[in-house]
């Protein structure tokens, strides 16, 4: 049995999310409930669990800040939330899921899959994931980078990188002076994290950062890279680049 805490201020969405629990996912055990995240950030560190599903949006503590308090952190968070403004970009890009309310059985259902897919000495470490990309969502000028790994979690520095290329259902990482990364994330999460004025998608293939093209060719919309790599801006985002870069 899979042991399961919820934590929502609403004490009818306890019940909602126990009965669909209970009803379509038998492996889920809830051992716990709570309706103050204050509670749960006294209780939660004594206690022996393997998944927690939680608000965002609570009175006097938010979700964001209960994973931050807690030591240790939960070993694997699913969100269940309301909301989908700026988090839910740092939900997809790598916590184990997110719902939105109102639950829907298949999402649920869904989620608790991915979860058991997921190795339990890795979920730790997605939580640590999950944190640093929403502190980089959350700032202007994100710093750093934190990316998925065998073996856990690999923090990169932004300025390292040069472009993001989409492989398939991968991302080619180029960073200069350092091994291309590929990490098992579509080009679309990334986009999601990196914005303007620091980094721009320029076509479906590339996304890239825009200080570090050394020229570009407004009569065939080429630019070259600091690698030497040349890469077509798309005629839909020309106009967009084209403002970014001061033409």
């Amino acid at each position: 049995m899979i042991r399961t805490i919820l934590v929502d201020d609403e004490p009818d969405n306890i019940k909602t999310l126990q009965l669909l629990l209970q009803r379509y996912c038998p492996d889920i055990e809830v051992t716990e409930a709570f309706t103050d995240a204050r509670a749960a950030l006294r209780a939660l560190p004594a206690m022996q669990y393997d998944l927690m599903l939680l608000d965002v949006e609570m009175p006097g503590m938010t979700g964001f800040e209960l994973l931050r308090k807690l030591s240790p952190p939960p070993p694997a968070v699913i969100f269940v939330t309301a909301h989908s403004h700026y988090a839910v970009r740092a939900f997809k890009f790598d916590a184990i899921d997110y719902l939105l309310k109102p639950v829907d059985i298949d999402d649920l259902q869904a989620a608790i899959a991915r979860y058991k897919r997921t190795k339990a000495d890795i979920a730790s470490a997605r939580v640590q994931q999950l944190l640093a990309n929403i502190d980089n969502v959350s700032r202007a000028s994100p710093q750093r980078l934190a990316l998925p790994t065998q073996d856990g979690v690999e923090m990169i520095a932004l300025d390292e990188v040069i472009y993001l290329k989409a492989d398939r259902n991968y991302t080619v990482i180029k960073r200069q002076g350092r091994k291309d990364l590929i990490v098992a994330r579509t080009l679309g999460s990334f986009e999601e994290l990196l914005t303007p004025p620091q980094f721009m998608r320029i076509n479906k293939q590339y996304l890239v950062r825009l200080d570090r093209i050394t020229r570009y060719v407004r009569t065939s919309s080429l630019v070259l890279m600091q690698d030497g790599t040349e890469i077509q801006v798309s005629r839909t985002r020309k106009v967009e680049f084209q403002d970014l870069i001061q033409l």
